[in-house]
């Protein structure tokens, strides 16, 4: 009868301490029930739409919620309507189609918003209105200064390749050096090659090749390594004007639904290694730290430099 007498105690205490986690767990849900629970208001709401989500799931949605740049939930309206409150902004696309953010798999991002503030030749179909673009530019140009541009492309004439006679009536006191859309062929006028010293007794540069009439003298265009024979001669441009490109080429990726890029900077064969880590030092880094990067970027880098990134 002791014995029981001192076991009972112990073992009603060995069964308290057993219970207090159960006991804890259930203080909480209790007090947590008495909370009312925190309503997520949604910054923006675009319904009556055509939301392509990529999810098999769910393939297609006509509204979508977001808050601070997220999103919150795809849907039908009536299943977001929970999402709507104070400050909320609706937007009736009226049927359009929203599509996830495109990835441009190879750009030039600084080397097109620069090219952007020159003589912009992207989308000419006419020699004609090459031609005509370029004087323009000349006459708008102080004598001597460089007319510079880009963006061309020989498929949209027919094919045929422009040459230096083009132009050279129309920019007989200036510089021209327009480079072609993808960045590996450039044309120079007359005025260009001489005071670059590219005469018909020229040798293509490893990597390069100066285009070059039946008689041998040069037609005006130079490809890849040879581009960096007329390259030197241009004013640097400053960390200032290519931060500036930036954010102009950032600008109009984001207007045509482009949100990520793989970006192969300023490089191609024959040119330093320096201007790709130039331009992740002065620039991209730069963008970061002031949080103005505007879309994800994937830099690329020459395999020179790797023992430097890591």
């Amino acid at each position: 009868m002791n014995r029981f007498v001192v076991l009972s105690p112990a073992v009603f205490l060995l069964i308290s301490v057993a219970y207090i986690p159960l006991l804890n767990d259930l203080y909480w849900s209790t007090l947590t029930s008495l909370i009312p629970p925190v309503k997520i208001v949604a910054d923006l709401l675009v319904r009556n739409g055509t939301i392509f989500t990529s999810d098999s799931a769910l393939t297609f949605a006509d509204s979508m919620a977001i808050r601070n740049g997220r999103i919150l939930k795809v849907g039908s309206f009536s299943t977001l309507k929970e999402f709507i409150g104070d400050g909320t902004i609706e937007v009736n696309l009226e049927g359009k189609v929203v599509v996830p953010g495109l990835i441009d798999s190879h750009v030039h991002l600084i080397s097109g918003g620069m090219q952007m503030a020159q003589v912009g030749l992207r989308g000419v179909s006419q020699k004609d209105e090459f031609c005509k673009m370029v004087n323009d530019a000349v006459q708008n140009a102080k004598e001597g200064s460089w007319i510079l541009g880009g963006g061309w492309n020989n498929d949209f004439w027919g094919g045929e390749l422009p040459s230096a006679s083009w132009i050279d009536e129309i920019s007989p006191h200036n510089p021209v050096w327009l480079i072609r859309m993808d960045g590996h062929m450039a044309l120079a006028n007359s005025f260009t090659l001489r005071i670059a010293g590219i005469t018909s007794l020229t040798e293509d540069p490893i990597g390069g090749t100066i285009m070059r009439l039946s008689s041998g003298e040069p037609t005006g265009l130079l490809i890849d390594a040879a581009m960096e024979l007329v390259s030197p001669l241009l004013q640097e441009v400053s960390v200032d004007e290519r931060r500036e490109a930036l954010l102009r080429a950032s600008k109009y990726a984001l207007s045509r639904g482009v949100t990520t890029v793989i970006d192969l900077g300023r490089y191609y064969p024959g040119t330093t290694d320096e201007l790709s880590w130039e331009d992740f030092q002065d620039v991209y880094l730069w963008a970061d730290s002031s949080k103005k990067m505007m879309i994800r970027t994937c830099l690329f880098f020459p395999i020179t430099t790797w023992s430097r990134l890591l």
